[in-house]
């Protein structure tokens, strides 16, 4: 089953090659033969296409509840050890406090904001500049 998923358009576009060639060929003869294989072309390709909308459709759905996941983990994570570090800050270093609390606030903010758009555009910075750090 695995096989199938994971060559799934592969699979379909062969069947649909193998249906379009085939049912014109057993059903019809003489002329007929290139009118009934465009319809069976059309059906075809309207239900290969009516299938690779809802497997990407189901792909993206994974992929967000994915992300959401991750975002609530992270969150959590983050907020755990923001609590340790509040708790272990001594009087002296209570100024310093207002400025810990902004960077875990953008950290957070970072946090909620995770999108599969953000991770590409994250990416791409991140790798022109591994880029250009590599070719130095």
């Amino acid at each position: 089953m695995k096989f199938f998923f994971n060559n799934i358009e592969l699979i379909l576009s062969g069947v649909g090659i193998v249906v379009i060639i085939a049912v014109p060929m057993l059903f019809f003869s003489g002329s007929n033969v290139w009118h009934a294989a465009a319809i069976t072309a059309t059906i075809v390709g309207t239900l290969h296409g009516l299938i690779f909308w809802v497997v990407r459709k189901r792909q993206r759905q994974v992929r967000e509840e994915t992300i959401t996941e991750i975002r609530r983990m992270l969150e959590e994570v983050t907020n755990n050890q923001l609590t340790v570090i509040m708790l272990s800050v001594s009087d002296t270093a209570k100024p310093k406090l207002e400025e810990l609390q902004t960077a875990v606030s953008k950290i957070s903010t970072l946090v909620n904001t995770l999108s599969e758009e953000s991770l590409r555009s994250w990416k791409a910075r991140y790798e022109r500049v591994l880029q250009s750090l590599e070719k130095k």
